[in-house]
């Protein structure tokens, strides 16, 4: 896990990701690895939360890090970058993060819809 981030329980859902110092604007948070799951596979509710989008055959769930961790907001102060040669995602800070804040990504649109 990135030295500068922990899971802990988080006030938006079950446990999210939070920075343990501040992090600066473009600055990489945490890589993880990933695996890539065909569309068609039914998984179980649990792991079927923890997909992320990947291409239009495949959904990738994180298998290290934090990467399963990060809550939604439309205001997310992250962003992701996918590596699709060394099966990783990046979580990069979009801002200047204080120490304490919730690091959070933007899921998706069809995500934003099924909250409403």
């Amino acid at each position: 896990m990135n030295n500068c981030v922990e899971v802990k329980v988080s006030s938006i859902h079950g446990k999210g990701v939070f920075a343990k110092c501040n992090i600066k604007k473009g600055e990489v948070i945490a890589e993880s690895h990933v695996i890539l799951l065909h569309h068609n596979e039914q998984l179980p509710e649990q792991l079927a939360t923890l997909e992320f989008p990947w291409d239009d055959e495949y959904y990738a769930l994180c298998i290290s890090d934090v990467g399963s961790f990060f809550n939604h907001s439309k205001q997310a102060n992250t962003r992701i970058h996918q590596n699709q040669d060394k099966k990783t995602q990046e979580f990069i800070a979009l801002c200047d993060i204080r120490k304490g804040d919730e690091v959070m990504i933007y899921y998706n649109d069809k995500f934003e819809e099924f909250i409403r």
